[in-house]
Formats: C-alpha cells, structure tokens, sequence
C-alpha cells in the first residue's frame, strides 16, 4: 500500500495526531519555561542561604560580649530571687524524700498539732486547715506548689502570735497548677499565691506589719505581695489586715 493510500485513508487521524503532537510540545514548551525559572530562582536561594550559614553573624569579640552579659544577667536574677522570693526550708523540701505523699502527711499533721497548740497556748486562735486543701494531693509537683505556701503561712502566722495578733484566719494556699503555656519557649516562674486575715484587738497591728516587711524572723524575705489594713470595728473592737505573698522559685535547667 502507498503512502498516498494510507494519507487518503487515515488523513483525519493523522491530522488529529499531529495536531494533537503539535499543541502538546507547544505546551511542555511553555511549562518547561515557566518551571525552568521558579526552578533557577529556587536553587539561587538555597545558594543564598548556604552562603549565609557559611559567614560568621558575630565575631569572636561579640560573642564574648554578649556571653558577659548573659553571665551578668543571671547573677542579677539570682540576686533578685534571693531578695523577693522566700526561701525554701528543708523540712517544706521535697529533695531527697522518699515518698512525696508520705512526708506531705506527716509534716502537716505535725505542724497542725504544734502550730495551732503552740499559738492556743498564747490565746491565739490560727485556721486549723492552715489553708491545705481539703484533699492531700498526690502529684509531687502540687504538693511541692502547697508546701512552699506552708512553709510561709507557719512564718506568718508565728511573727502575728508573737506581735500580739488574736486570730488568723482565712488561710488558703493556692495548690493548682498552672495552665500550660503553648507559646512560652522557656518555663515561666511557678508562683504559689497565699492570702490569709491577722486579727487584732487592743494590740496595734503596727509592730506586725513592720516584722513582716522587714522579715523579722531572720529566715529571708516572705514574699509579700500586698496588705491591706481594713478599718476598726468597733463594735467587736478589732482591726483586721488582709495579706497576699508568693511563694516560689527560679525554674531549675534540665539536666540531659
């Protein structure tokens, strides 16, 4: 068969394949051109990129500079701690105990039975509940956030015994662990809020607030984060402050 035969023959399809040729390399024509230019523009970036990774952002000198000041900057928090943040007595320490739970229940059944004796035996009356939570928590993290906050509500409420206080009432450690934050990068300062009322009768609580301010007791600072005086009833002549601390500490680095 001749060539003119099949061209008579099979002209349309040939037609439609060659058109159809046709149309399909104009096409990779202009893909392979536009994708040739985001390609190009792609690998021209990653040359960028790879040169920056390769030059020093910092000299030497910076970098000693700024390592300085870094050093300086965490001696000055240390510093800061240390002035504001009431530190932690071993015996409130759950570093080195056995069993967390165990200690949280000996500790505070122990001091209930000498504080509040201690403080009747003066004719003071202090919260029996000493602001723990109805329920002994478990979680070693939340008995630590409750034993920082008892171990500033014993120092209170011994200073308010010893300033000539009637009662202290109202006490509540704040035992919940805060929410986790998604975008904190680092972990943030872990604060246990205490509040608590001092009572006062015909003894001016003057002497208290100062011994609180001051930290009379000599074992460091309490935390305060408020107080407020409330006016005289008198009717029931006594004069009440309402007090807010904080008790807690630096977050400790992990070690690997």
């Amino acid at each position: 068969m001749s060539l003119d035969t099949i061209w008579q023959l099979h002209k349309r399809f040939i037609t439609g394949v060659a058109v159809g040729l046709v149309v399909f390399l104009i096409g990779l024509a202009i893909i392979g051109s536009t994708a040739g230019k985001d390609l190009a523009a792609r690998n021209s970036a990653i040359g960028k990129h790879k040169r920056s990774l390769t030059t020093a952002v910092y000299s030497r000198s910076q970098l000693n500079q700024l390592t300085t000041r870094r050093n300086e900057m965490d001696v000055r928090i240390e510093e800061l701690a240390a002035a504001a943040l009431p530190p932690l007595r071993a015996d409130y320490d759950l570093t080195g105990k056995a069993s967390a739970t165990q200690h949280y229940i000996e500790l505070t059944g122990q001091l209930r039975n000498e504080l509040v004796g201690w403080a009747l035996r003066r004719n003071v009356e202090i919260d029996e509940n000493l602001g723990l939570p109805p329920q002994s928590p478990t979680q070693p993290q939340k008995i630590a956030r409750v034993l920082r906050g008892l171990d500033v509500v014993e120092r209170i409420c011994r200073l308010a015994v010893q300033t000539g206080a009637t009662s202290v009432e109202g006490i509540d450690i704040a035992s919940r662990l805060p929410s986790a934050n998604r975008r904190a990068t680092t972990p943030m300062l872990d604060l246990t809020p205490v509040t608590l009322e001092v009572v006062f009768g015909d003894q001016s609580p003057r002497g208290f607030l100062d011994a609180v301010v001051r930290a009379a007791d000599g074992l460091g600072p309490l935390g305060l984060v408020r107080w407020e005086l409330l006016p005289e009833d008198s009717r029931r002549k006594q004069r009440r402050v309402v007090l807010e601390f904080a008790a807690g500490a630096l977050p400790q680095e992990e070690v690997l």
